[in-house]
């Protein structure tokens, strides 16, 4: 059965506007109804994500074409074409599991 929280989420799916990598390993997500909200990976840096660990790549961190988080793990291969290239973090997840950010009004 699905908890009431989740079941409420779904009820008014959020999609990302915009992503930005932040220092250790932390994600600064912006959702279409304003909420900022920041979501830790530090824990999730294993298996195939284990190459997220170098910064660089981390930070190559981009929205793809149907509104989740992503990296390419090799960037001279076409994700769209060889579909295993891709990590990605499925925008539902990330909503549900990241905090919010206190932002100065």
């Amino acid at each position: 059965m699905m908890n009431e929280r989740v079941k409420r989420y779904f009820e008014n799916p959020r999609k990302i506007k915009a992503i930005e990598p932040m220092k250790g390993y932390k994600l600064l997500i912006t959702f279409d109804n304003g909420e900022l909200k920041k979501y830790d990976m530090t824990n999730d840096l294993t298996g195939v994500s284990s190459v997220l660990k170098d910064e660089t790549k981390f930070n190559s961190v981009f929205l793809n074409d149907i509104g989740n988080v992503a990296w390419n793990i090799d960037e001279n291969i076409d994700s769209s074409v060889q579909w295993d290239n891709q990590i990605d973090l499925c925008k539902d997840m990330l909503y549900m599991e990241s905090v919010p950010v206190q932002t100065e009004e």
